[in-house]
């Protein structure tokens, strides 16, 4: 008789961007409704301070604008197309509909300081989680929100992501797929106090591995597969 595969934490890859435009309200919705445990999305900053959610450093690939995000009042961003009539959310609209677990991407280092701003007028729910592939960006979380949990992005997995995530007090590291993360590694990672957040889950072979080697949760496209994918595990 086959059992179901334990389900990790499954965050929606700036939402449900496999049948939605990314990083906007419509998709964070439809991640939520398809079974999605929480929300990943990016961060940066606009020219007069105000954080928003989109993923590029230019609006040219998710909007039918062109320019550096960095460039755009908030208004000039949200008069722009993001795919199918949506806009590029403010962090504030975002938030209403993401729920408690979130796992907030740091794009953009200057984006830090705004949201500890925005964090002492409206504390973030206690399951965010900050992240980056930017070591920079990790320390600047951990100056200006220390009581935030944070983690760093690696195309690396190894012996120095832990070390990396060790130095930066990071408590999740978020390792992309490669030959490298092995169950060791997850349970090197464990015994350290560091959780995993394994990339990329787009197909059932792969959330397959990320069960085996115990991560802790994964980031997919596609967060309504993941409970299909699970209970087709055979064996």
């Amino acid at each position: 008789m086959n059992h179901p595969l334990r389900r990790p934490v499954v965050y929606a890859h700036r939402g449900a961007r496999a049948e939605e435009p990314e990083n906007t309200l419509r998709s964070f919705r439809r991640a939520l409704a398809l079974g999605a445990d929480g929300i990943e999305l990016d961060i940066r900053l606009t020219s007069d301070g105000h954080l928003v959610v989109i993923h590029d450093k230019a609006v040219d690939r998710t909007t039918d604008g062109t320019g550096l995000v960095a460039d755009f009042t908030l208004a000039g961003l949200q008069a722009l197309d993001a795919g199918d009539g949506e806009r590029i959310p403010s962090f504030d609209e975002a938030m209403e509909v993401c729920g408690d677990i979130v796992q907030i991407e740091i794009k953009a280092l200057e984006a830090v300081q705004a949201l500890a701003e925005r964090e002492r007028r409206t504390p973030l729910p206690g399951s965010v989680v900050l992240t980056s592939f930017s070591k920079a960006a990790v320390e600047e979380a951990a100056r200006w929100l220390p009581h935030v949990p944070r983690g760093l992005i690696t195309h690396h997995p190894g012996a120095e992501m832990i070390k990396d995530a060790l130095d930066l007090k990071a408590t999740w590291v978020c390792p992309e797929l490669k030959p490298e993360l092995t169950r060791d590694l997850v349970d090197r990672c464990h015994e350290t106090g560091i959780q995993v957040d394994a990339w990329p889950t787009a197909e059932r072979a792969q959330l397959l591995r990320w069960v085996e080697i115990g991560a802790d949760a994964v980031t997919t496209d596609y967060p309504g597969r993941i409970g299909e994918w699970l209970a087709a595990s055979g064996g």
